[in-house]
């Protein structure tokens, strides 16, 4: 089975436009201060999984290989699985923190909960895809690029229209 490579074109074409216009407004909406704690987070988080759809969406490009699909998969899936390690050991304590730190009403618990729990999913649905435990491999590693998609994106609209109160 081969990924739907016009999907991942797509997705990968969706991520470069939330990254790149993401990174204009923000360079445009930018005072000559640095940016406040929560927004350095939001942005890192917009950038991690803004650029993990990308180059999750190119890589099968460059690893697939038509006569060894399940070795090309393997890789994919490890690639995948590792970058969400990283996000999931990262961005939910760093969250934690800015909660503590007396950021919470910008970050609510359900805030904390959605962008924790697509970072589990992806994590999850890459482990089971490694470990075989799913056989449509292209389906839901497409799903996972979409997650890390909608990821990007809550964290650009949060970004931009939900600001550190002075």
């Amino acid at each position: 089975m081969t990924p739907n490579f016009e999907a991942l074109g797509l997705i990968a074409e969706v991520a470069l436009g939330i990254v790149g216009f993401s990174a204009v407004l923000i360079g445009l909406n930018r005072s000559t201060d640095r940016f406040s704690e929560p927004d350095q987070f939001r942005v890192q988080l917009l950038s991690f999984s803004g650029f993990g759809a990308l180059f999750a969406a190119l890589l099968p490009f460059a690893a697939f290989d038509i006569h060894d699909s399940t070795l090309s998969w393997q890789v994919v899936t490890a690639a995948l699985l590792i970058y969400a390690s990283a996000g999931l050991t990262i961005f939910p304590q760093r969250m934690l923190k800015l909660r503590a730190a007396g950021y919470a009403d910008l970050f609510p618990t359900h805030i904390f909960a959605f962008q924790t729990g697509i970072l589990v999913l992806v994590f999850l649905l890459s482990l089971l895809m490694m470990i075989g435990a799913i056989e449509a491999l292209a389906t839901c590693y497409t799903a996972c690029l979409l997650l890390y998609l909608l990821q990007s994106s809550v964290a650009f609209f949060r970004t931009m229209f939900v600001r550190v109160r002075p």
